[in-house]
């Protein structure tokens, strides 16, 4: 299959019950993540995580979808040329 990069931004909005829970299937896909930005807002409970990824069209589906069913967790995904 094709590999190409994607941007993922995660915005966790409940940071305090739901980091763990995305830190754990970030592990688990750290074979495909190029680069990981983190900017954690204690102050308002929530974190913004900006991913690079270099994986196919499944992984990353997998990847995102898994992320999106974490309560209080938003995922967008767009590809790069």
């Amino acid at each position: 299959m094709l590999e190409r990069f994607y941007i993922v931004n995660i915005i966790v909005e409940d940071r305090q019950n739901a980091y763990r829970q995305v830190n754990e299937l970030l592990h688990d896909f750290a074979d495909v993540i190029k680069l990981r930005v983190g900017y954690p807002v204690p102050d308002e409970n929530m974190a913004i995580i900006l991913l690079i990824v270099k994986t196919t069209n499944d992984v990353i589906g997998s990847m995102s979808g898994k992320l999106g069913q974490v309560k209080g967790v938003k995922v967008k995904t767009m590809p790069l040329k």
